[in-house]
């Protein structure tokens, strides 16, 4: 059986039902309107329903394949999905496996699309972020266009950026018949006959006033080896206080979640590229608020995003955070807006805010409610798209799983808490570190966990 999950809504099984019967389609839904969970859900019912369609590849910005694997699995659980990696030799054998459901790079593509990918390999090809071919010039537009298929699917949310040649350029991977000198009113006519685009107030009664998208990524090479050197040396750390007090034990998480932010020898970052590709998706209109609980991280970033922004942390003047506020909501879009998660959680409305983006994750899930909701105001008139990045394969997962199991209890709980011991015993701690620790908790603590 598909398996397909009740909670779609109406306009998203009408893009269901659009790909599903489209040999050449641009699903160019608003950014938050679910374009990933409606190619998933159509793809499973294609796979499932068409003898003549057993292979397909998904193609995405490196940033987004884990969400795709994460996605497919929710949406899709009937197919089995295979990640394109390894060297030259081990993509050949990937391309070559009966694998219902490939799902592999740009880059990769613009490597291999040329002269590896055997005829005939696959029967619909799915390019996410299609802007990505918007130069028909170029190496990995070509590449896609190459690509063996029957069906050909594009998704984004921003298909012209800058010229019309870009919407072109994507149509020439729809429609490889096509010409590539199409005049404006022609290239219209055949976007519209090809496209389904709906906006977020066109479909708003059917949508919560909050979308939350979580975003699960993987660490960069350089990341993972000095996040692994971290963790090894968690447990000498521990034990060297012979209590393990919360604050010893919170020390080391900090140091752990920062390295799931950023590596600063390296200077690479999962997440930096994920926010350079949902920053992307946005459009020219985006305000972008970006919450984090580390100002150094806060720093770093801003010196690596190229869109014009200001911060608010909590050493500012509040004449000072008026100011970066006002640039904020009247300065020239798109703009952005880096705060420290406890400073700007509350008291601040932003409700020119088109998006917000958590960074890293709050200890108390009603903080990060709070800050959400400083964009989220009375008088809004469109649905707030919240993206809440996550580290797989990291405490980032373990201090999730606890947060959703308490999330009705730190939906109580006052504000102005100022540490993780509030809402984390110290046995959930040692969890999160995988310490055992059943040796260190005194007394004390063994009663006020009672």
């Amino acid at each position: 059986m598909l398996g397909v999950p009740s909670r779609l809504h109406d306009y998203q099984w009408e893009g269901v039902s659009f790909l599903f019967r489209s040999n050449a389609a641009l699903l160019a839904d608003e950014m938050g309107l679910g374009k990933t969970v409606q190619a998933s859900v159509a793809l499973a019912l294609l796979l499932n329903a068409k003898n003549d369609i057993r292979r397909s590849l998904i193609v995405a910005p490196a940033s987004l394949i884990t969400n795709w694997m994460s996605e497919l699995d929710i949406w899709a659980p009937s197919l089995a999905v295979r990640r394109l990696q390894g060297d030259i030799r081990d993509r050949e054998a990937l391309y070559m496996l009966p694998v219902p459901v490939l799902v592999g790079s740009y880059e990769q593509i613009r490597q291999d699309g040329l002269d590896r990918i055997p005829a005939d390999t696959f029967d619909i090809v799915i390019l996410d972020e299609a802007q990505r071919i918007k130069n028909k010039y170029s190496r990995t537009s070509l590449a896609c266009r190459l690509l063996p298929r029957k069906h050909s699917w594009a998704l984004s949310a921003t298909p012209l950026e800058n010229d019309p040649d870009d919407v072109a350029s994507i149509l020439g991977f729809l429609n490889p018949s096509l010409p590539t000198d199409l005049s404006n009113t022609k290239l219209s006519s055949t976007l519209s006959s090809m496209m389904l685009r709906r906006r977020k107030q066109e479909v708003r009664g059917e949508l919560p006033p909050v979308i939350i998208q979580d975003m699960k990524l993987e660490l960069l090479s350089p990341q993972r080896v000095a996040y692994d050197q971290l963790w090894v040396e968690r447990e000498n750390a521990a034990r060297a206080d012979a209590e393990s007090s919360a604050a010893v034990l919170l020390g080391l998480i900090t140091r752990l979640k920062i390295a799931c932010n950023f590596d600063p020898d390296s200077n690479t970052s999962s997440k930096l590229d994920a926010l350079k590709e949902v920053c992307e998706g946005m459009g020219s209109n985006a305000r972008v608020l970006v919450f984090s609980q580390f100002v150094e991280t806060l720093k770093w970033l801003s010196a690596r995003i190229s869109i014009p922004g200001d911060f608010i942390t909590g050493s500012m003047s509040i004449e000072e955070r008026q100011k970066a506020i006002e640039r904020f909501k009247t300065g020239r879009s798109p703009r952005i807006l880096f705060i420290s998660l406890r400073a700007g959680g509350v008291g601040l409305n932003l409700g020119e805010a088109s998006h917000v983006v958590m960074f890293d994750r709050w200890w108390n899930p009603a903080v990060e409610m709070q800050a959400i909701y400083r964009a989220h105001r009375f008088d809004r008139e469109e649905p707030l798209h919240v993206v809440r990045f996550l580290v797989v394969d990291t405490i980032e997962d373990r201090i999730a799983s606890i947060l959703d199991s308490k999330e009705e209890m730190f939906s109580d709980i006052v504000e102005s808490a100022e540490t993780a011991s509030r809402g984390f015993s110290i046995q959930e701690l040692m969890h999160i570190l995988e310490l055992s620790g059943s040796d260190k908790i005194s007394t004390t603590e063994r009663q006020e966990e009672n």
